[in-house]
């Protein structure tokens, strides 16, 4: 009996598995790692080492937007404090030309439509997750191992920097609101054009476990007061999102970005300073949901970071649905729709051996004409519904008898 139950149950319910797989988990490719060629924008200088910066300045009115060490090219665009997109046009040394493309780069990322667009993926991750007794993960990485800042260790660059502290921090907090964090340690120095290439390893190891989040981190070397602010009392860094031009997963990852920034300008204004869609890959194709953070400049300290830290962990999980209470509500709603199906699949396997095709497909007929009238018809004609009345039977057949008599 249970053989032919599993017959029938596990076929009805192994797409919704296949669907539920192909959302859920994260797209990873470990063994792009080994190849002689990489993906376009994974390889180069992405940004500039000799401590200068470029000025981002409106080419109609000559203000200035913003101020980036990010080495950018023509058809980056860059969503501001405001969320105003800007699209760089020309470059002329240190100034960097951008045109307004819009007044609300957000517009279609409010925090109503933010849950919505989230939930799909991390539910069924969920579900995933919960099958394999597993907690919902982050994953944090440093593609820059040497970052650091001056006011804390006297230096922007060395072996270990700054930014491996930052990690932890976030990792604390992430694990604080229930997460498990895998926070890797693996140094990709020197500080060049293949960095991302040695990285590049790391996230895909990091990827195995299926993590809902993978988080490199980073910090700007622009001035500081770019980055400062005031929130709830704290003086901490402001941080910046960044997003590679060159990836399959762009506009998910653009996406995941903006859903971070709409949550974070509802809850704490001003955290996030803006998001870059730049030149290059960042290791970014390999899953939907990876993002580059800034936390800072190197004239910020590492306190400011990590406050900075606390307060992303607490937007992220928000803004993907992946809260302790929503991500309980999104798994209690979903197990009940896959019990039903259960049920469902089981209850049609017992009539099915009951009455066999034939009852079902007489069972439903019924119902039909039923539904459409054809039983009301002949009622109409015979008032006794059809049924023969016995006792106008025995009674013409005793008659004939005594005629026959």
């Amino acid at each position: 009996m249970k053989a032919k139950l599993l017959l029938w149950v596990v076929p009805a319910l192994l797409p919704l598995i296949l669907v539920g797989a192909h959302f859920a988990l994260p797209v990873y490719r470990p063994w792009v790692y080994g190849q002689e060629t990489f993906p376009d924008g994974l390889i180069g200088m992405f940004e500039r080492l000799d401590g200068g910066y470029f000025t981002l300045t409106d080419e109609a009115t000559g203000a200035e937007v913003t101020k980036a060490a990010r080495a950018l090219d023509i058809g980056d665009s860059y969503i501001d404090s405001e969320n105003r997109s800007w699209e760089v046009t020309r470059i002329d040394g240190d100034t960097v030309y951008v045109r307004k493309t819009s007044d609300d780069a957000l517009a279609g990322v409010r925090q109503e439509d933010v849950q919505a667009r989230a939930s799909i993926r991390s539910r069924l991750q969920t579900l995933l997750s919960q099958a394999d007794r597993q907690p919902r993960r982050v994953a944090i990485y440093c593609t820059h191992s040497d970052e650091s800042y001056i006011p804390t260790s006297g230096t922007h660059t060395e072996e270990w920097g700054d930014v491996y502290q930052v990690g932890e921090a976030l990792k604390a907090e992430f694990e604080k609101r229930g997460f498990a964090v895998s926070l890797s340690y693996n140094n990709h120095n020197p500080h060049d054009s293949h960095a991302y290439v040695r990285s590049r390893r790391t996230a895909a190891e990091l990827l195995r476990e299926r993590p809902l989040v993978i988080i490199d981190v980073h910090r700007d070397a622009v001035p500081k007061d770019e980055y400062e602010t005031v929130i709830g009392g704290d003086e901490l860094a402001k941080i910046q999102l960044v997003v590679g031009r060159q990836n399959e997963n762009r506009e998910a990852n653009l996406e995941f970005a903006k859903a971070l920034k709409a949550r974070a300008d509802r809850d704490y204004p001003g955290l996030v300073k803006g998001i870059f869609l730049a030149k290059g890959n960042y290791n970014q194709d390999l899953a939907p949901r990876s993002i580059l953070i800034e936390f800072g400049t190197h004239e910020t300290s590492l306190d400011m970071a990590t406050k900075a830290a606390d307060l992303i962990a607490d937007v992220l999980p928000k803004a993907t649905g992946t809260a302790r209470g929503s991500i309980e509500r999104a798994a209690a709603r979903s197990t009940g729709w896959l019990i039903a199906l259960v049920i469902v699949g089981a209850v049609g396997f017992v009539l099915l051996n009951a009455v066999g095709w034939q009852g079902i497909r007489d069972f439903f007929g019924r119902e039909f004409s039923s539904a459409i009238g054809v039983k009301g018809k002949k009622q109409e004609k015979d008032p006794d519904g059809g049924k023969p009345d016995y006792k106008d039977s025995r009674d013409s057949r005793i008659s004939g008898e005594k005629k026959d008599r």
